[in-house]
């Protein structure tokens, strides 16, 4: 009878019919922990899961932390997670063509991070990308773990036989201003063609994200308007007052945008113009490119 009673404490289920996120803090005695999981409705005997922790020699082996439980689940294996530590792990998400600025007020208003940013990242230094983290972890850790991916992401994409790109840098600062341009996959490539074309023949880039970007660096209200002033007011990232990339990235390219930035289709095009519906219209002639403004604009009407 008595083994009988054992093994219904450690295998008889309770269902959890909703996910219960539950934070074991550190220092936490074995009873303030129990009363938690009483409290969240993950035990209902905690003089029973008391008894259990006891019986097992656990009670000094539980992982502090946050953890998940939803289903059908047995006093064995709450135990079970709870001593090995089978955390839950929330997800924060970088967007692609973010800016420094616009990352660290997504870390910074998190509050399941602590510590204060150090340092804060370059631009286009962060790879945009889900991430998964725990609890109290610090964000600066986070933070570097991004660069790490963004590190790695460049590495395995850059050549060194591509002769307008000089270093890894300006294969992100290219691959920014492309994922600025553009949504459409097969579009990042041809709009790297572009940009790879007018700096083979001398011309400006033209970039309107450049002029943006400028525009907005110091501006606590994000604006997408431009005007004939901004595009003549030089500084290090007017690309129509100044000749090659930018002074830096203007945000942080996805993988797509890296490979075009590296790997431009080939095409003759030096011009395009949004066509109104997401995408662009190209030309490889500025009578052409009229055209098409024209049409754009006939579309805004």
């Amino acid at each position: 009878m008595l083994i009988f009673s054992f093994f219904y404490l450690i295998y008889s289920k309770i269902t959890i019919p909703h996910k219960r996120i539950v934070y074991i803090e550190q220092g936490q005695t074995v009873n303030e922990i129990v009363k938690t999981l009483k409290n969240e409705n993950i035990i209902k005997s905690h003089y029973l899961f008391k008894v259990l922790l006891k019986l097992t020699g656990n009670d000094k082996k539980i992982q502090y932390g946050e953890y998940s439980f939803q289903g059908n689940t047995s006093k064995l294996d709450i135990l079970k997670k709870l001593i090995n530590g089978n955390y839950y792990y929330r997800k924060l998400t970088i967007p692609e063509c973010s800016s420094s600025k616009e990352i660290l007020d997504i870390v910074n208003n998190n509050i399941f991070l602590i510590g204060n940013i150090s340092k804060v990242p370059s631009e286009g230094t962060v790879f945009p990308d889900t991430y998964f983290f725990q609890r109290n972890d610090d964000k600066n850790i986070i933070i570097s773990r991004m660069q790490r991916k963004m590190d790695k992401v460049v590495a395995s994409i850059w050549r060194y036989d591509n002769d307008l790109l000089q270093s890894q840098e300006d294969l992100i600062n290219l691959a920014s201003l492309i994922e600025a341009e553009a949504m459409d996959y097969n579009e990042k490539y041809i709009i790297s063609s572009v940009f790879y074309n007018r700096i083979k023949k001398g011309m400006k880039l033209q970039s309107d994200p450049t002029i943006l970007y400028y525009k907005n660096l110091k501006s606590k209200i994000k604006t997408r308007k431009i005007f004939k002033k901004d595009l003549l007011s030089d500084n290090p990232w007017n690309t129509y007052t100044r000749k090659g990339l930018p002074f830096t990235a203007i945000c942080s390219p996805g993988i797509q945008a890296l490979d075009a930035a590296m790997n431009p289709r080939e095409t003759s095009f030096i011009y395009f113009v949004a066509d109104g519906s997401g995408g662009h219209r190209f030309s490889d002639n500025y009578k052409e490119h009229l055209a098409n403004i024209k049409l754009w604009k006939d579309k805004l009407r």
